[in-house]
């Protein structure tokens, strides 16, 4: 009789969440502006990139936030102290996000058993768009063809002494991200490619961590957004990368992260800040030290400067 009436609650409580999904969609929301920011070639200089801002209106009833792999431990010390902090603003950004009406997608890669009783995992499970498994793959974009590579990343990236030993060490999405009732939890582009098909989902922001790898990489990452047709971009100051600054080109650790978020505004995608959707000053990481950097003309910036963060390397 008690498993008949937790079965019967946990379909009440996936009723619900597609009855919310319903709601969020019919309903008449307010528009957002965002501002995108993406760098194309200068037409004077082919070796420097400009700085191109773009505004747009989004409907957050279009929109999609997905959190890449916020575990709750990962195999590199620093990495699981930089996801320790980064996560509550994270949490802040998802809430107003829901609250505006965005739809939430938590993707803890490899942690779906721990989530498998869960209303927004098995709502998921219905979801699986067959249709586009040809187009998700590991694959570099043809945009990326040429580029170079920002950060040596093949040792692992961990900055730790001695270096940590690699290997699985999560088991859940860190808890300082609440999943709502209103939320869905998958690690996989199909299930969420026939998610956003049937939701009528156009623009997806992406963070979490890492930018160098899961969050580019995914099956339901950066790439594959685009090469789902997505309106993707990425949230710059709520990311981070795997990079050891004792490895090439030998900057500081978060100069790295930027120089890899550089790279994805050349050729991925735009990126977005914060900012855009809770009102207040773009994250940045207690360790971050290096100064502020300011620009007589933001728009004719070359690859030596970053305004990720308006943080110089």
């Amino acid at each position: 009789m008690k498993n008949t009436f937790l079965l019967l609650g946990s379909f009440c409580l996936m009723l619900f969440t597609l009855y919310s999904f319903k709601m969020r969609n019919n309903s008449k929301v307010k528009g957002i502006e965002i501002l995108l920011k993406k760098r194309v070639p200068s037409a004077t200089d082919k070796a420097t990139y400009k700085v191109i801002n773009e505004k747009q209106e989004w409907n957050p009833s279009e929109t999609a936030i997905i959190i890449c792999d916020m575990w709750n431990q990962h195999w590199c010390k620093g990495a699981t102290l930089r996801v320790g902090e980064l996560a509550p603003q994270i949490n802040k950004v998802i809430t107003a996000g829901r609250e505006k009406g965005m739809l939430i997608v938590h993707a803890p890669s490899d942690c779906m058993d721990y989530y498998k009783d869960y209303p927004g995992r098995k709502l998921m499970l219905q979801y699986k768009n067959t249709n586009v498994e040809n187009r998700i793959n590991n694959d570099k974009l043809a945009s990326e063809k040429d580029a170079v590579w920002p950060i040596y990343q093949e040792d692992g990236g961990c900055n730790e002494t001695p270096l940590c030993k690699q290997g699985r060490a999560w088991e859940k999405e860190i808890g300082d991200i609440k999943i709502n009732d209103k939320d869905v939890i998958s690690d996989s582009g199909i299930e969420m490619a026939g998610l956003f098909k049937a939701n009528g989902i156009k623009n997806v922001i992406l963070m979490g961590v890492h930018t160098n790898m899961c969050v580019i990489g995914r099956s339901f990452g950066l790439r594959n957004m685009v090469r789902l047709g997505m309106n993707v971009v990425l949230m710059r100051d709520m990311t981070d990368a795997m990079y050891d600054a004792r490895q090439w080109p030998n900057v500081n650790h978060f100069a790295g992260v930027n120089l890899m978020i550089e790279y994805i505004e050349k050729y991925v995608t735009p990126t977005i800040a914060s900012t855009d959707i809770i009102g207040q000053k773009q994250f940045r990481f207690n360790n971050d030290k290096r100064p502020l950097a300011s620009y007589t003309h933001p728009l004719e910036l070359n690859d030596n400067f970053s305004l990720v963060n308006n943080f110089t390397p």
